[in-house]
């Protein structure tokens, strides 16, 4: 697929049993792994998570029961390697259906705790990276007067330069030589500011 032509919208995911089964740190990691190795085996999958194969192979069904993981071509038993069932998914932590709301929020929550994880760990680590990967890295902030509605369009334009890559989580062979998985966080929540706090006495 070119940068230019149109993607497809992300997976929508309402169903709050999904939303809480996926929300399990091992389960997500096996997402993250697949997402970055193309295809893992049980075996693989338990040394990127820990455990054993087995309790890896258990994650990997619960996943492929919720459609986020399917069985790649090859393999016997556990050596059956898996990949992601389509890249990608968009919840609503504000869906009109509270049980989903709630599920999705206790998800979006895990997401961050990993988020803030990396971006420590990068920044502890980055040193040890390339000088063109840390002069490509980096991190922004800006305060914007607009409305709801620009706001919204701001988020999906933002969104439709992510998508232009897709292909490359889904298909390996998609990477141009030299390809260095980054991580986008976009966070666009209303600016407050803090409350000053009383002076001691």
């Amino acid at each position: 697929m070119s940068r230019t032509e149109p993607t497809p919208p992300l997976r929508s995911v309402r169903d709050p049993r999904s939303l809480r089964a996926l929300a399990h740190p091992a389960r997500i990691a096996l997402l993250e792994a697949l997402a970055v190795r193309g295809t893992l085996t049980a075996t693989e999958a338990a040394e990127i998570i820990g455990g054993n194969a087995s309790n890896a192979s258990y994650h990997l069904r619960t996943l492929a029961s919720h459609g986020y993981v399917a069985q790649a071509e090859g393999g016997v038993g556990r050596e059956r390697p898996w990949r992601l069932d389509g890249a990608g998914m968009s919840i609503d932590e504000n869906d009109e259906d509270p049980n989903v709301a709630q599920a999705a929020r206790a998800l979006a929550e895990v997401f961050s705790e990993r988020w803030d994880e990396r971006r420590r760990r990068y920044h502890a680590t980055r040193d040890q990276y390339p000088e063109a990967v840390r002069r490509a890295a980096g991190e922004g902030q800006a305060l914007l007067f607009v409305t709801p509605e620009e706001m919204a369009q701001v988020k999906e334009e933002i969104v439709a330069i992510l998508l232009r890559y897709q292909d490359r989580v889904e298909d390996p062979a998609a990477r141009p030589e030299g390809t260095v998985p980054f991580e986008v966080v976009v966070s666009n929540v209303p600016f407050d500011l803090a409350p000053e706090r009383p002076a001691d006495v």
